[in-house]
């Protein structure tokens, strides 16, 4: 079964509409941009255009001391030069992308993968997730978050040895190592489902969709619902404010 993060995104998306409609003053999200890379230039138009359909203003700086006062969330677009130096200017309240140690929200994509695990069916009586990638931005902190709420979370990186032994455990497994096809079809186990944080590339093989219970497509899967969970976010940033 294929996890339609498009169908997902839209859902919550109409919900976020609902909300803005029904707040006393339109949300604005600041999105700093460095520097001209492509990629990143189409991934901030997406956010804007999105943005709008839900009734956001947004506006696009190359510099964070050159943000609005008025904004309700600041971002940063990924990756930049002197991003953490960055990032510690942007006030907790409105880290709505959840970089920050200090941030009292989750980070989107993590946001995203929850959504998509809760969504999943997976529940198991002892269910165990294999979270592939410790990364700062989505592996790190989607272990922390799941293993507070009480789950059994087995934690993979580039040290870990036998990975096979490991994946073989999971009846979830989230991926998040930016390594395309890493995941093999005798790497997992059947009937699993699979959360494939790859972009733009799958980190899964196509093979083991054969076997999966459930999967996220890539494209599809968790980007779409990335963008609106940090929309969600922004809106409690709002909801703080006022």
């Amino acid at each position: 079964m294929i996890i339609d993060g498009k169908t997902i995104a839209n859902e919550i998306a109409e919900s976020i509409k609902q909300k803005v409609e029904s707040l006393p003053k339109k949300p604005k999200l600041a999105i700093v941009l460095v520097g001209d890379d492509p990629a990143s230039k189409i991934y901030v138009n997406l956010k804007v255009k999105k943005a709008k359909e839900l009734g956001i203003a947004t506006e696009v700086v190359n510099d964070i001391d050159k943000v609005s006062p008025d904004v309700d969330g600041i971002i940063v677009q990924l990756p930049c030069e002197n991003a953490e130096k960055i990032i510690q200017k942007i006030p907790p309240e409105k880290d709505v992308d959840g970089l920050r140690n200090n941030s009292p929200f989750l980070p989107a994509t993590v946001k995203a993968v929850v959504t998509l695990i809760d969504l999943s069916h997976a529940y198991a009586y002892d269910r165990s997730i294999v979270i592939v990638g410790q990364g700062k931005l989505v592996g790190k902190p989607l272990v922390d978050y799941l293993e507070k709420r009480g789950e059994k979370v087995i934690r993979c990186d580039e040290f870990t040895k036998d990975l096979k032994a490991k994946t073989l455990q999971a009846d979830v497994l989230v991926t998040a190592t930016g390594v395309a096809n890493l995941i093999k079809k005798d790497m997992i186990k059947e009937g699993i489902v699979i959360i494939d944080c790859g972009s733009p590339k799958p980190e899964v093989d196509v093979e083991v969709y054969k076997i999966a219970g459930a999967y996220t497509p890539v494209p599809g899967g968790v980007g779409p619902l990335t963008v609106v969970c940090l929309l969600e976010n922004l809106i409690e940033a709002v909801k703080v404010v006022v």
